[in-house]
């Protein structure tokens, strides 16, 4: 009984790093998802390897579901209608949750992975050689155990400590963490460094820029994170608007969507999606 899929691909494995062989499936409100579409642009993939997304609501089954509406697509690989689709024609004994991101192979009509940190390692790594940006490293060598570190700090401290919000013995503990890592990270960006670890961006400004940047549109009023937003800091905006100027992020940016895959959950009563709030400052340019 299979929980997870978590193959790799390779030039010597089953599955080869071939142009126009891979789909990648995505939710463009998903966080998760998110660190797998920034990595594909980032390493300029997105013409060998296709993309699309599925619908931010849930089906009458609670499943994503390829219904074309509000910029989502339809599924013009497989023509389904879900992701539980893909995989039960993956594994038919898959008994865990149905996630995406999900990298298809359309040679071999299977799943290849469906662990986003998996997925960022594959696209780093492994397509270099039809790669844009193949002098890119999210993750070199030679500061990998940094980059665990700093992962694993904001993982405990910002990036699943939010919705620790929703729990009313927690939030104050909560909110005062939350607060203060922010706070942390204005003080480092303050020096100059344009990135976490340096002048170039890595994997670990990928796991914590898709908490940051969805911090003012859904947890400083859904969750009630409320003491600032994000762009309150004058030198955490500034990183934020750096990463989200860089070539095609943007692209991979949609707020209708993480918006709404938050403001739709079951376990909200009214499910409105508020409109705002504005966001043009992230075209602004950076404060010197």
């Amino acid at each position: 009984m299979a929980t997870s899929i978590s193959n790799y691909i390779s030039n010597d494995g089953t599955f080869k790093p071939e142009a126009n062989r891979y789909h990648l499936y995505l939710g463009l409100g998903c966080p998760f998802a998110h660190r797998a579409h920034m990595a594909l642009f980032l390493k300029g993939l997105e013409d060998v390897i296709s993309y699309s997304c599925l619908h931010y609501t849930k089906d009458e089954n609670d499943l994503w579901e390829f219904n074309g509406k509000d910029g989502s697509d339809l599924d013009v690989i497989n023509g389904y209608k879900n992701i539980k689709e893909l995989y039960d024609k993956t594994d038919p004994t898959y008994a865990a949750r149905y996630t995406v991101p999900v990298l298809w192979d359309k040679k071999n009509n299977v799943i290849v992975n469906n662990e986003s940190a998996q997925i960022v390692v594959i696209f780093n790594s492994q397509f270099n050689n039809i790669a844009k940006h193949p002098e890119l490293n999210l993750i070199p060598e030679s500061i990998k155990d940094k980059i665990d570190q700093e992962n694993q700090y904001y993982a405990k401290n910002l990036v699943f400590k939010v919705y620790d919000a929703v729990n009313p013995d927690k939030y104050s503990e909560t909110f005062d963490t939350v607060f203060s890592v922010l706070q942390q990270l204005d003080d480092k960006f303050k020096s100059g460094t344009k990135y976490l670890l340096g002048d170039s961006i890595t994997d670990a400004d990928i796991k914590l820029w898709v908490l940051l940047i969805r911090f003012d549109v859904v947890f400083y009023g859904l969750y009630k994170l409320n003491y600032k937003l994000v762009r309150d800091y004058p030198n955490l905006v500034n990183y934020v608007k750096r990463v989200y100027q860089i070539s095609n992020i943007s692209k991979t940016v949609n707020f209708d969507h993480i918006k709404g895959i938050y403001y739709t959950k079951a376990t909200l009563q009214d499910k409105i999606i508020p409109k705002g709030p504005n966001n043009d400052y992230l075209n602004t340019p950076l404060i010197n």
